[in-house]
């Protein structure tokens, strides 16, 4: 009968084993950490059964796939506390030369300790078990928050889309849809993983495709020239479904960073506005100079007029009649999203507003004081010939080379190599570019050596 019951408990004991094995291959779990889980929902049992948890430890004897509990108690006349003392009979079965007042280790199978403490122990291994699932998906998803993610639309529920993206589901509050867009159970779906929050039932991931870093990954996706960093993404401003502004810059003098973004007939950029639904998307390209960078931004409108003022970030644009609805763009989203991509306040106005306000000299006066006196082209030939004279000179160089105080050809053509490396932004290859441009397209006048010589001899009888 004895042997019958050894056999049964070994059994469970190696099923009980398999199960272990089999959670931590399904769940990709730590081996330890299973075990803790165990361990802990034993030590629950065992108190459970005995009122007690401070005399016992968990044994796993991984070679015979065994698990049992040793149960430190004292050999008493009485037993009080059947969790803590064992008769003085007891022990002298286990060891006969116990004695009163010995501490003995006795094992226990956890298999035998009954149905209540068994429901205690698998409640307390679930909920272990629960939480390390979740602790895992946790850093996993963590680890992709602000990535690309493709899922299925499970169900609506109110104004929240549920998004099934495979481990986790997901959702997207109202404040993370396009305004537009129709959400169809089971469609497939892109989204960007805004952020992995607390929640009372476990993990709760939100996803977005209103949030302007959307628009920014599926440019990184679209774009490689983006994807490698060749062409630089400055700043985004969106208004979802309507209007985004993209402001791009170029690390390289022969890349054009709006031209990378379009792509081939336009292929690129078409691509990124289908996935958001004909959103009408800007590329503008980045400038150190306000002014111009205002302009670019004010796209598809076209300034004639933009007056600055750094110190409070204030501009003043003048557009054409015509194109003043354009300039201002539908809910003023325009002008909005310029003024966001640019950090400035723009005060937008028609060119007929603008002759009637500054009709009056004091008016001007007041203008002039207001806003910093306006970048212009140089008509005086006397100081040189401007930069934009140089094909194959892109803005961004024209820019740097500003800002080191290099306005004009006539400037460069003396400078070597190592000066053009000593402005800063300026590297040796973009150095050796700006050269061969140079040598391309400018014809240097050499002195007339008759006419030289002549002189010279002038000068001698003279002397």
């Amino acid at each position: 009968m004895a042997k019958a019951k050894t056999k049964t408990v070994n059994e469970q004991s190696k099923q009980f084993f398999e199960t272990i094995h089999q959670v931590i291959s399904d769940k990709g779990f730590g081996r330890d950490e299973v075990f803790e889980s165990i361990e802990a929902g034993l030590i629950a049992a065992y108190r459970k059964k005995y009122n007690s948890k401070e005399n016992i430890r968990v044994v796993f004897d991984k070679e015979k796939d065994d698990v049992y509990v040793l149960a430190t108690r004292s050999v008493v006349d009485n037993v009080v506390m059947p969790g803590m003392q064992i008769s003085l009979e007891e022990a002298r079965a286990i060891n006969p030369k116990a004695q009163i007042g010995d501490e003995m280790e006795i094992e226990e199978r956890p298999i035998e300790y009954g149905r209540i403490a068994a429901q205690t122990a698998m409640q307390v291994v679930s909920q272990r078990l629960r939480n390390l699932e979740q602790n895992k998906l946790r850093a996993e998803y963590e680890s992709k928050a602000g990535e690309l993610m493709n899922g299925y639309i499970l169900r609506k529920k109110g104004d929240t889309i549920f998004v099934d993206l495979g481990k986790i589901e997901a959702v997207m509050p109202i404040r993370h849809q396009v305004p537009g867009e129709r959400y169809r159970t089971e469609d497939k779906i892109k989204v960007l993983l805004f952020s992995i929050e607390s929640d009372p039932r476990g993990l709760r991931a939100v996803v977005s495709r209103a949030d302007k870093k959307f628009v920014q990954k599926l440019f990184e996706m679209e774009i490689p020239e983006i994807y490698d960093r060749i062409v630089e993404i400055k700043n985004i401003a969106r208004v979802p479904s309507i209007r985004t502004k993209v402001v791009v810059a170029s690390n390289r003098y022969d890349v054009d960073p709006v031209g990378a973004c379009v792509g081939p007939r336009g292929v690129r950029i078409q691509s990124i506005i289908r996935e958001l639904g004909n959103e009408r998307i800007d590329i503008v390209e980045y400038s150190q100079d306000p002014r111009e960078l205002i302009i670019n931004a004010m796209t598809p409108a076209t300034p004639s007029t933009v007056k600055v003022d750094p110190s409070n970030k204030d501009a003043l644009v003048v557009v054409p009649d015509k194109d003043l609805s354009i300039a201002i763009g539908r809910e003023g989203s325009n002008v909005k999203l310029a003024s966001q991509v640019t950090g400035f306040r723009l005060d937008v106005k028609s060119e007929s507003q603008f002759s009637e306000e500054m009709s009056s000299p004091e008016a001007r006066k007041r203008l002039d004081e207001l806003f910093a006196k306006p970048i212009q082209e140089d008509d005086d030939e006397d100081q040189g010939t401007p930069l934009t004279e140089l094909p194959g000179l892109t803005r961004r160089i024209i820019n740097i080379l500003a800002d080191g105080g290099i306005r004009y050809i006539e400037d460069i053509v003396s400078m070597s190599e190592e000066d053009l490396v000593a402005i800063e932004g300026i590297g040796t290859s973009t150095a050796r570019r700006i050269l061969e441009i140079l040598s391309e397209n400018v014809v240097f006048e050499e002195e007339d050596d008759d006419e030289t010589t002549s002189n010279n001899e002038g000068d001698t009888q003279q002397a």
